[in-house]
């Protein structure tokens, strides 16, 4: 019978230990960087607070870490961008075959030499391991021990190798002349820690590129919200902005790209750091949305206002639009004022086009419908002019009833009864030319003497000491449109009592039904001679009176006037009076 040996012959598990061991002390002496000593930490010891407070400690290091890390990792992939272009350019035109070498290379490729030979060693370990028969259990379990301790050891300088090498896993393994199995060396690579990091990178890379796009495309918004039909004075500050941080970001990302693309086999602290940065960035990018655009129109009107004050209302007109329409509360009053100015310029036709986009922005400002109205009845748009004004006494009606419970900032710059009647008066004044330039004498009789009736009030409290209204002329400066929503609007109210009276005259001829009717027409005509005329359209209207009272005639018989104009009718020649 013969001899069967009971071990089958495998490789000798002392000499397989001996030469990982050199291996890797070969491969460490090699790498110009040497891995870190293991810190051993106990998290028993550690309590809550104290946990907290150093994960709070790590986070102004790493902000201060972080751009320095960027900016080395930037740098170094330039170089070596730059150093492959050099490469290029030498091998430019050089006959072939060629063979490119240096002492950099031939260094690199002597580092992932004794990398693939320390791969083979730990594998030649683990094949004498694994043999059922070849070694004593004394001396599996040392060589076994050996390996374990070494495991962080190899995976650092494994790390550590292939960054110094320029190189990736795939490299490793085409430089195989068989295909490793999956059992074999090939472990390194196909290790569950790898995969795991692997899939981390590309979370991280995810978390990071999230944010910084969003941030990117809120950026663009917002210049697109700062450069609505006006000058780009913060919206180029904005592009600016958007193409540094971008750039910003994406450079912040490179260390985690080349990690998930090239390496694939960690989560580096810079990954986390991205993260982070990007995330800071979308918060401040976020914030920055919300508070630019007040800011912006703040600035806007500052340089409206010094337009209006050197009479370019062109100019006045792009700075205020643009900060009405970032911010309308309270931006759009001053648009209101633009709309004045060209009143006072003599262009009704502009200065319509810029009332009905301050109604746009903002519907509650009963000033700018007062202005508009007129505009619409000059026009001859009476139906227009009553809609605007009978939707602006509602919301008057509204914003009183508001203000009675507490709530005075309903409706812009009215925040007191006294406010609200001086308003009331100007809209009711407006509704009653309208109605009788549209030919409902009785309606406007209505609401001319409500107005009448506010005047009065108006006029009784606004105690200033001045001389009589029939004596003296307001100073030129009380005399222009009310258009802020600080403005004050008793001076404005005082230079429209001829408006008043000639409204309530031309009324009165219309309704002409008795006696008392008469004698109303005549006397408001009386107050309309008497009147101080502060523009052309108010001097015809004096003109007009003194030949009617001067005929000795009534509203009964047209005043003796022949071919005198119909109780509808109202000179055109001249915009609203300036006041």
């Amino acid at each position: 019978m013969d001899y069967q040996p009971l071990h089958e012959p495998g490789p000798d598990l002392p000499e397989a230990r001996e030469a990982y061991a050199a291996a890797l002390d070969n491969l460490e002496a090699a790498l110009p960087h040497k891995p870190s000593e293991p810190v051993v930490v106990d998290p028993s010891v550690v309590s809550w607070p104290e946990a907290v407070l150093q994960a709070l400690g790590i986070f102004p290091r790493a902000l201060r870490r972080g751009p320095r890390t960027v900016a080395g990792s930037t740098g170094q992939a330039l170089r070596g961008a730059l150093e492959r272009l050099k490469t290029r350019l030498v091998c430019l035109g050089q006959p072939r075959p060629l063979i490119v070498s240096s002492p950099q290379a031939a260094r690199r490729d002597a580092i992932r030499g004794l990398l693939l030979e320390t791969l083979w060693a730990r594998d030649h370990v683990q094949e004498a391991l694994e043999r059922r028969n070849g070694a004593p259990y004394a001396t599996k379990r040392a060589a076994l021990e050996y390996v374990m301790e070494n495991e962080a050891r190899l995976q650092q300088l494994g790390l550590l190798a292939l960054e110094a090498a320029g190189s990736d896993t795939s490299d490793l393994r085409d430089s195989q002349p068989v295909m490793p199995a999956a059992d074999h060396w090939w472990w390194f690579l196909t290790y569950p820690r790898a995969k795991r990091a692997r899939r981390l990178s590309t979370l991280w890379f995810v978390l990071a590129i999230i944010p910084a796009l969003a941030s990117v495309v809120l950026i663009t918004l917002l210049a697109q919200r700062l450069a609505i039909n006006g000058p780009d004075l913060l919206s180029g500050a904005s592009v600016v902005a958007q193409v540094g941080l971008g750039i910003g970001s994406i450079l912040a990302g490179r260390e985690l790209l080349g990690d998930l693309i090239l390496k694939g086999a960690r989560v580096s602290w810079e990954g986390q750091v991205t993260f982070l940065l990007a995330s800071v960035f979308l918060v401040v990018v976020v914030i920055f949305y919300f508070f630019a655009p007040p800011a912006a129109a703040l600035v806007y009107n500052v340089f409206g206002q010094q337009a209006i004050g050197a009479g370019n209302a062109a100019e006045a007109e792009l700075y205020l639009e643009s900060a009405a329409r970032l911010d309308p509360d309270p931006h759009a009053a001053a648009l209101l004022e633009v709309g004045c100015l060209y009143q006072t310029l003599g262009a009704p036709d502009r200065a319509q086009n810029v009332f009905e986009r301050v109604l746009e922005a903002d519907s509650r400002l009963l000033l700018a419908r007062y202005h508009l109205a007129e505009l619409y009845s000059d026009r001859g748009e009476h139906d227009k002019a009553l809609q605007l004004l009978e939707d602006g006494l509602n919301l008057l009606e509204t914003g009183r009833t508001r203000m009675s419970i507490g709530e005075a900032d309903f409706l812009p710059g009215i925040d007191t009864e006294t406010r609200a009647d001086q308003i009331e008066y100007l809209l009711r004044l407006a509704r009653g030319r309208a109605y009788l330039e549209s030919s409902a004498p009785e309606q406007a009789k209505g609401n001319l003497r409500d107005a009448e009736a506010f005047f009065n009030l108006i006029a009784d409290e606004w105690a200033l000491g001045l001389p009589s209204r029939n004596d003296t002329q307001l100073a030129p400066e009380r005399m222009n449109l009310a258009c802020g929503q600080d403005d004050s609007l008793e001076p404005f109210i005082i230079n429209t009592e001829m408006n008043l009276h000639y409204h309530l005259a031309r009324t009165y001829d219309a309704l002409c039904d008795d006696d008392a009717t008469v004698i109303a027409a005549r006397e408001e005509w009386r107050l309309v001679r008497n009147g101080r005329p502060t523009s052309s359209r108010q001097e015809a209207w004096r003109d007009d009176a003194v030949t009617r009272l001067s005929s000795g005639m009534t509203c009964a018989d047209a005043y003796g006037l022949a071919g005198a104009p119909t109780p509808t009718a109202t000179p055109d020649s001249e915009p609203t009076p300036v006041g």
